[in-house]
C-alpha cells in the first residue's frame, strides 16, 4: 500500500513541478524560471530572507525535493556546493536546466529520499523545503539525512504547520462548507469571477460528487497542493520534534499567511496584518536542527 502511494505521489509531481504552475513561458527558457522566482518570491517573501539567513558558502548542500531549482539558484549564487535529489523525473529535469540556462555549478539527480545513493557524512546541510510532509515513508527518509550529514551537520526543513489558519480554519471548515457550495449550478463562475482559480474549483466539485466519503487524511492531502494531490501531513510544534527526534532541534519558526486564498478580502488586507497572521499562524513550519556533535556547537 505505501509503495503504491509512493508512486502516486511520485506521478503527481512529474506531471508539475512544484511552482512550475507559476509561469506559462517555455520550460526552455530562462524567462520561466525567473518568472517563477518572481512570484514565489513575491508571495513568499520568508523565503529569501531564511535563505539569506545562513551561510551557505563552502559548505556542501544537499536539498531533497527542488521545484524547478529556485532555491538551488539561491544557494549556488552565495557559494554552497549543490547537490539536489527528487523522486520524479519532471522536477529533475527542470532543475537541471534551470541551472544550465543560468550558467550555474551543481548536479541533480533522481533518487528516492528513503534510500539516498551517498556515502556517509557526505553533507554539511540538508534544505528541504516543504517536501517532507509529501513522502509517506518520512521516518525513513530522516534516518537517511542523519547517515548524509556530517556529525554537527545542519538540515533546515519546511513542514506544513497544524496550527495555522489554513490548516484549522480554511481546510477544515472553510473548505468543507465551500464544497457543497459548488454544487450549486454556476457557483464556479462566480467564484472564478472573484479571482479564484476555476479549474481546481470544479475538480474539486467533481471529487465531492463521487459515492464514496473522503477520510480526513484523504480531504487533507487534496486541499494542499491542488485536488489531485496524493498525500500530505500537517505538523505542530510537538509532531515536528517527535519526527526530528534524532536531531537536536534548536529553534521552529512559523510563517506565511496566504492571503491569496481569501479572494477580493485577502487583497484588502493590510501587509503588516498579513505579517503578524502569518507570524503566529502561518502555513510554513520551518525546523532548524543538527546532527549531534563531537566537540562545539555550530549556529546558522
Amino acid at each position: 500500500m505505501t509503495a503504491h502511494l509512493q508512486s502516486q505521489v511520485q506521478a503527481f509531481w512529474n506531471k508539475k513541478p512544484c511552482d512550475s504552475e507559476f509561469s506559462a513561458s517555455d520550460r526552455q527558457s530562462r524567462r520561466f524560471y525567473e518568472e517563477v522566482q518572481a512570484v514565489r518570491y513575491g508571495l513568499q517573501k520568508h523565503i529569501p530572507r531564511i535563505l539569506n539567513g545562513y551561510r551557505w558558502a563552502g559548505k556542501r548542500v544537499l536539498e531533497i525535493g527542488t521545484g524547478v531549482g529556485t532555491d538551488a539558484r539561491f544557494i549556488i549564487e552565495r557559494g554552497g556546493i549543490y547537490t539536489g535529489v527528487n523522486v520524479d523525473a519532471g522536477s529533475t529535469a527542470a532543475t537541471a536546466e534551470a541551472l544550465r540556462l543560468h550558467n550555474l555549478p551543481g548536479r541533480v539527480v533522481q533518487c528516492d529520499a528513503t534510500d539516498l545513493q551517498f556515502d556517509d557524512e557526505s553533507f554539511d546541510v540538508v534544505y528541504s523545503f516543504g517536501v517532507l510532509h509529501h513522502i509517506p515513508e518520512v521516518e525513513k527518509v530522516m534516518s537517511e539525512i542523519r547517515r548524509v550529514l556530517i556529525p554537527g551537520g545542519d538540515i533546515i526543513a519546511m513542514l506544513y504547520n497544524r496550527d495555522s489558519i489554513n490548516y484549522a480554519i480554511e481546510i477544515k471548515l472553510l473548505r468543507r462548507l465551500g464544497v457543497q457550495v459548488l454544487r450549486i449550478p454556476g457557483t464556479v463562475e462566480l467564484f472564478a469571477r472573484a479571482g479564484f482559480p476555476a479549474d481546481k474549483l470544479a475538480r474539486h466539485r467533481e471529487l465531492a460528487g463521487r459515492a464514496y466519503k473522503m477520510s480526513d487524511e484523504e480531504w487533507l492531502s487534496r486541499n494542499t497542493d491542488g485536488p489531485d494531490n496524493p498525500f500530505s501531513r500537517v505538523y505542530d510544534a510537538k509532531e515536528a520534534a517527535k519526527l526530528f527526534s534524532g536531531f537536536e532541534v534548536w529553534k521552529q519558526d512559523v510563517y506565511f499567511f496566504n492571503h491569496e486564498h481569501w479572494g477580493p478580502l485577502g487583497r484588502a488586507t493590510p501587509r503588516s496584518l498579513i505579517d503578524a497572521l502569518g507570524k503566529h499562524w502561518g502555513w510554513h513550519r520551518l525546523v532548524y536542527a543538527s546532527t549531534p556533535l563531537r566537540t562545539t556547537r555550530r549556529r546558522v
